[in-house]
């Protein structure tokens, strides 16, 4: 069951909302682009950013130790700001992480997650995105009326996976690095490869 308490789901509403305007951001002179986004931007982030979360949320807990999503406001002025520069061509994918805490046994020693039992949990969340990038591939083909909207969806997801796979602190892929390499190499080969195809 997933309990979210009301400062966990403010976080994760305020970081959905502002990477659905990043996403969909295409520069000051094409406003009208991004409204005609906004649709796929939703669909895309809606589904994977906070499903990514949620990922992380499950299996941290699933290992027994607590877990909760943080706004990290700087995050979040980062992506505005980048996207703005860039005219929405780099979105900054990171305004908060699911802080994951340790337990304590009965004599009340912390214990921390293991260097694999951290890499599982790092990569449940782009395990999600490419998932879902991969459905809404599948389901372009099947409605191509809806096409164009799936596909940016799903290219927002194989962002989301590619993104968080940078082998950089704190972002998914630096602990997925230190617990194996060859899984790395996979976990990031996938969603770089989806948006050279998609």
């Amino acid at each position: 069951m997933i309990n979210i308490e009301r400062r966990e789901l403010r976080d994760i509403v305020i970081a959905a909302v502002v990477l659905v305007l990043v996403f969909s951001y295409s520069g000051f002179s094409n406003l009208d682009g991004m409204v005609a986004s906004l649709p796929a931007a939703v669909l895309g982030v809606a589904a994977g950013f906070i499903l990514h979360e949620l990922a992380h949320r499950f299996f941290s807990r699933r290992f027994h130790h607590h877990a909760e999503f943080v706004l990290w406001r700087e995050g979040l002025i980062l992506a505005v700001v980048l996207a703005i520069v860039s005219n929405g061509a780099f979105t900054f994918a990171a305004p908060g992480a699911v802080m994951i805490s340790g337990r304590a046994d009965l004599w009340g020693n912390v214990q921390h997650p293991s260097r694999q039992k951290y890499g599982i949990i790092a990569l449940a969340g782009p395990i999600v995105n490419i998932v879902l990038a991969l459905v809404f591939v599948a389901a372009a083909f099947v409605s191509t009326v809806f096409a164009p909207v799936l596909l940016f969806a799903a290219s927002i997801n194989a962002w989301l996976a590619a993104f968080n796979m940078i082998p950089v602190p704190p972002l998914d892929g630096s602990k997925v690095f230190r617990w194996d390499r060859r899984i790395w190499i996979a976990g990031i080969a996938v969603p770089v490869a989806l948006m050279f195809l998609i």
